[in-house]
């Protein structure tokens, strides 16, 4: 299996260079009209090596096949920050609750819950209280309460949403 890690910093880094060269040539566009139309070329124009997997998560409807299921939860395990990666991680999240995992990827999924109550005020948080809803066991429930109760300002009320959709199903065993 490929090295998804790698892959995806390494990618993830190349979009955010390329995306930052538009962001940093359209402050003197009116200087250098060309340089910003080439950034926006070349940002548009690149292939990246993580493309074909991003397309099958769009594509297809459930992930059956181990390796995309491994690239999914790596993925989502370092929360990459590039433009458009929020909606990407929004089609993961949803699709991934519905694939046929083992013991070990729901324990990494449930992982990915907690560090995104611990960190993450983003936009695709819902999914990923969606996400915990379907997951669920006791041991998840049990950390997402601790937080709820003891946490602190925006981290306990992330707790507090996720907690709500957990307790709208019943868990895992």
């Amino acid at each position: 299996m490929k090295d998804f890690k790698r892959l995806i910093l390494a990618e993830a880094n190349q979009i955010s260079i390329l995306h930052n060269a538009i962001h940093e040539s359209y402050l003197n566009r009116n200087q250098d009209h060309a340089k910003w139309k080439n950034a926006c070329e070349t940002f548009h124009s690149y292939k990246s090596e993580i493309d074909p997997y991003i397309d099958r998560v769009h594509q297809e409807t459930e992930f059956i096949d181990r390796e995309l299921q491994e690239f999914v939860i790596v993925f989502l395990e370092l929360d990459p920050m590039f433009f458009r990666s929020g909606y990407i991680k929004e089609v993961m999240l949803k699709k991934i609750k519905r694939a046929p995992l083992t013991g070990k990827q729901l324990q990494r999924l449930r992982e990915i819950v907690l560090n995104a109550i611990n960190s993450r005020p983003f936009r695709e948080f819902k999914a990923y209280c969606r996400l915990a809803s379907t997951i669920a066991d006791t041991k998840l429930q049990s950390s997402v309460e601790k937080i709820a109760t003891h946490g602190e300002g925006a981290r306990k009320s992330r707790a507090k949403l996720v907690l709500d959709h957990i307790n709208q199903k019943p868990l895992m065993n």
